[in-house]
Formats: structure tokens, C-alpha cells, sequence
């Protein structure tokens, strides 16, 4: 590392997203709006150590769903590659994992990020018209060489 500290952040999406979706068979309209963290910024002071991830908003929430009966929403996560450094050693999206906590009306999962796989992050209960999930991101440790500056991740969301 050529600097004392590194700050990393990655980016996730908007910060509220709505979904429409009409099931021409049947001409139901399913809608739903999603709020997700709109970055999470890793300040990293020690490269041997994992460094807890600050967030826009505590995790993911869900509201005024109108599904299909027997229907859930289903949040799901992946990166697009990994980190771009501002020059050098690019940090493996793999080096990102979340744990859950404070779910309401579905089961969250902890995770690992990948660059080709989507993880199941959260599985609403069938027939929810709102939930929510609290996650905590961690970035374990990055190692050397790690150039100072902003290491950027795009994050992909499945929904």
C-alpha cells in the first residue's frame, strides 16, 4: 500500500426503485417499490484487517407490493467484477460478504458476493405487501498491494 489508508466504496443503485409488471395471460398488474442502500463506502485503515462497511440506509425495504396471490418478493445480489482500483491491484468482489438482521415478513440469508452468480439475499413471505431486511457489509481484508484512493464496485440487483 502506498498510503496509510484506502477508502473503498462500492455502489449498489438508486435508492428507490418501483417495479410494474402485467402477467398478460391474465392481465394482472403486480407492482411493488423497493428501497435498497444507494452506496456503502469501506474506509479502509489497515490492509491485514476486514473493514465494516458504512451504508446509505440500513438495508433493504419493500412496500405497497401487489403480487399475484401466493406470491413473494425476492431480492437477489451480485457484482459486475471486481473492484476497479484507481490504478494497480484490482480487490476481488469475492472479498465482500453481508450478514442480516432485523427481518420482517421474510427470511434474509448472509452472504458472499460473486462476480458470476447471484445470492439470494432476502425471501419475502408469500402475500406480503411490505417488508424489510437490516444488512451489515464487511470487506475482508484486502492485503497488499492496495493503492490509496477509491476502489469502485457496481453492484446487480435481481428483484
Amino acid at each position: 500500500m502506498t498510503s496509510a489508508s484506502a477508502r473503498v466504496v462500492f455502489v449498489a443503485v438508486a435508492l428507490a426503485v418501483g417495479f410494474a409488471v402485467r402477467d398478460v395471460a391474465t392481465q394482472a398488474i403486480e407492482r411493488v417499490t423497493i428501497t435498497l442502500p444507494a452506496a456503502v463506502s469501506f474506509a479502509v485503515t489497515n490492509v491485514g484487517s476486514s473493514t465494516a462497511g458504512i451504508s446509505s440506509s440500513p438495508g433493504l425495504q419493500f412496500s405497497g407490493a401487489v403480487l399475484k396471490i401466493n406470491r413473494g418478493v425476492r431480492a437477489s445480489v451480485k457484482a459486475d467484477g471486481d473492484f476497479v482500483p484507481p490504478s494497480g491491484t484490482a480487490i476481488p468482489a469475492s472479498r465482500v460478504s453481508w450478514t442480516t438482521s432485523n427481518v420482517v415478513n421474510g427470511v434474509a440469508s448472509n452472504g458472499t458476493l460473486s462476480k458470476t452468480l447471484y445470492t439470494q439475499l432476502y425471501q419475502g413471505n408469500d402475500n406480503a405487501t411490505s417488508g424489510s431486511v437490516d444488512i451489515a457489509w464487511q470487506l475482508a481484508a484486502p492485503g497488499v498491494p492496495l493503492r490509496a484512493g477509491a476502489h469502485v464496485l457496481t453492484l446487480r440487483w435481481k428483484l
